[in-house]
């Protein structure tokens, strides 16, 4: 019976885990109506949200930086791709806001993205973003502006 219960608490706090992305490595999942494409390093997850026109709601595409243990976002941070900066969390809902997503997007696709928070740097590798992130045309997925 002991063994049981040990087993169930087990499988219990297994489950309530967030989802992890192989370390270094560009991910893409959905989820009601939104792509995420994410990468973990270090603890922390750089994630571009990108709610589609199917989802029905009215919102615009971001990036975010995350604590993978717990979700919690950061509230400020920097990242820097191929010599241009961003200041995040940021969304595309504006113009200018719509313009660095998608400037954001191409450098990622090409470069090594370096966020700064606080005194902490972290080297997201480009690795396979190439392949995992989306490409602006005609059939792009993201609500931008």
């Amino acid at each position: 019976m002991l063994k049981t219960t040990a087993a169930l608490i087990l499988a219990a706090a297994s489950m309530m885990q967030p989802a992890v992305a192989a370390e270094g490595k560009w991910t893409e999942g959905y989820g009601q109506g939104n792509l995420e494409y994410f990468i973990d390093k270090q603890g922390l997850r750089l994630m571009i949200g990108c709610p589609t026109e199917d989802s029905g709601l009215d919102m615009s595409s971001s990036l975010s930086l995350s604590r993978v243990s717990d979700g919690k976002d950061i509230p400020a941070f920097t990242v820097t791709v191929a010599g241009m900066s961003f200041e995040g969390p940021f969304d595309a809902a504006s113009r200018v806001g719509a313009n660095n997503f998608l400037a954001l997007l191409e450098r990622l696709r090409k470069d090594n993205a370096t966020v700064k928070v606080g005194n902490q740097t972290i080297v997201f590798q480009k690795s396979n973003a190439a392949k995992v992130l989306p490409v602006y045309g005609k059939k792009f997925p993201c609500n931008v502006g």
